[in-house]
């Protein structure tokens, strides 16, 4: 169902406008060279039109409709991409303080191995980095123009649905796949999820599901806010493509049963109905987050009350009445006093990557992949100073992002830079109670959201530049 729109359903998705601009009309035997991140004036950054269509290059499209449900085929796809586009911008690219920046960080990756407790899982934790450094310098040289940014948002909401459908098939019907299907992509439907009653579709675990199912949520809203017409409905069948893709993306979210998603996906929701001026919703949204938040976690007697209007599903599942008796180590808190130990022990050099499951199993007798915060983990791996360097050069690079979507004055325009912009912030937020680098697909798509904004960003940025430099007397 999500991929019945064929290979002509996804050129009209795109809706997308050409620039006259000859250094983004090149053909693509190759790879878009890097003299196409050069300085556009503003005026040319205009609404995309839907006459035209700009192309991405065809295994750049082909892997992203991929990865969510064929992710080998997907990353091998995006990983020939990435060769091409190294190979035509390589020179440009070491012209780039911030390719020096990641180049100390890999580096600082590899002497950590060296000296960790656990060099193997250390060497091999650095495959969740390094490479992709080079995904993010590769494509912020191609997500350069805005139009290819409305593309790859709808190259990754569109397939969205299919993982929807997956999963709500799984929960409600008892979908289950044959062994063909694990052999071919890696995955399997069980009939009930993962962990049992809670979505988790084409993914390993619900939580990932649910951070996948927020990034394409977040990024169709703004799709749908941009193009917002109650009579589209009717007219479009392309807004109603997507009108039943974001309600489905949004009862498939609900379903993994993720209290973190929940509430970066109300938050959201909260914050676009600011951006855009509905204040009705806004009214709506805190009111029926406040009898959630009092159902959950009130006193008696305003409680009881509360929780006969609201499911349990959502006061018993966040109030953890659900899950009464967890074992101390399965806390996160636990977790994160033990992360906390972990740097003060080591707070200049860390203990290597992937150090934290095996020094926990030791100390706990108990097996985690990761403690559920990734800057706490990061922290105790490489040592706060390079810890510090990475999340601080992320943090600029978001921040150019920011600057870029003041300078914009098209409103369409402004809004896809805002969805992209709350993607990847709602990926910010999720890992302060999980951790997306550990999951190929989360990482791919977190990396690539991040190149879209500073590609972006950098062509806005410097037109604006280069606008007031020109505009003031000599």
């Amino acid at each position: 169902m999500g991929f019945g729109l064929g290979s002509r359903g996804l050129d009209q998705l795109g809706h997308l406008g050409r620039l006259e601009s000859p250094a983004i009309q090149e053909g693509w035997g190759g790879a878009v060279g890097f003299e196409s991140c050069g300085s556009l004036p503003l005026g040319m950054i205009k609404h995309s039109s839907a006459s035209t269509l700009e192309y991405l290059p065809p295994l750049t499209e082909l892997g992203m409709v991929l990865l969510p449900i064929a992710p080998g085929w997907g990353v091998a796809c995006l990983g020939i991409q990435m060769i091409m586009l190294l190979k035509q911008a390589g020179r440009q690219l070491w012209q780039q303080p911030l390719t020096w920046i990641f180049g100390a960080i890999s580096i600082w990756l590899f002497g950590v191995t060296a000296i960790a407790p656990y060099p193997l899982e250390s060497l091999l934790g650095v495959a969740n980095f390094v490479p992709f450094f080079l995904v993010f310098l590769a494509f912020s040289t191609l997500f350069n123009t805005l139009e290819r940014l409305e593309r790859l948002a709808w190259l990754i909401v569109a397939p969205s649905l299919a993982i929807a459908v997956l999963g709500l098939g799984e929960l409600w019907f008892g979908w289950r796949t044959p062994p063909l299907i694990w052999q071919l992509f890696g995955w399997g439907l069980t009939g009930e999820g993962n962990p049992p009653t809670r979505l988790s579709s084409t993914f390993m675990y619900a939580n990932i599901c649910a951070a996948y199912l927020l990034m394409a949520f977040l990024l169709g809203v703004g799709l749908w806010l941009r193009d917002f017409a109650w009579g589209k409905l009717r007219q479009s069948r392309i807004f109603l493509y997507l009108t039943v893709t974001l309600l489905l993306d949004g009862v498939a979210l609900i379903l993994t049963n993720s209290r973190n998603v929940w509430a970066i996906a109300f938050l959201g929701l909260f914050i676009y109905a600011i951006y855009v001026g509905w204040w009705w919703i806004c009214g709506f949204a805190t009111g029926f987050g406040t009898a959630i938040l009092g159902a959950s976690f009130g006193q008696t007697p305003w409680r009881d009350p509360l929780r006969q209007i609201v499911p349990y599903y959502f006061w018993g599942r966040l109030s953890d009445q659900m899950h009464r008796g967890r074992a101390i180590e399965d806390l996160r808190i636990t977790q994160w006093q033990f992360v906390l130990d972990m740097i003060r022990q080591r707070p200049l050099t860390g203990w290597g990557i992937r150090s934290f499951t095996p020094s926990y199993e030791v100390a706990m007798n108990r097996w985690l992949g990761h403690p559920h915060n990734f800057y706490l983990m990061l922290t105790s791996e490489i040592g706060i100073p390079f810890a510090a360097l990475l999340i601080g050069t992320i943090g600029w690079l978001y921040a150019q992002g920011v600057l870029a979507w003041r300078r914009l004055s098209d409103r369409g325009n402004r809004l896809l830079l805002f969805s992209y912009l709350m993607a990847f912030g709602g990926y910010v937020l999720f890992n302060t109670l999980d951790v997306t680098v550990l999951d190929l697909r989360l990482n791919l798509f977190t990396w690539l959201l991040l190149s879209a904004i500073w590609g972006v960003g950098q062509q806005v940025n410097q037109a604006g530049n280069q606008g007031q430099s020109d505009s003031q007397p000599e």
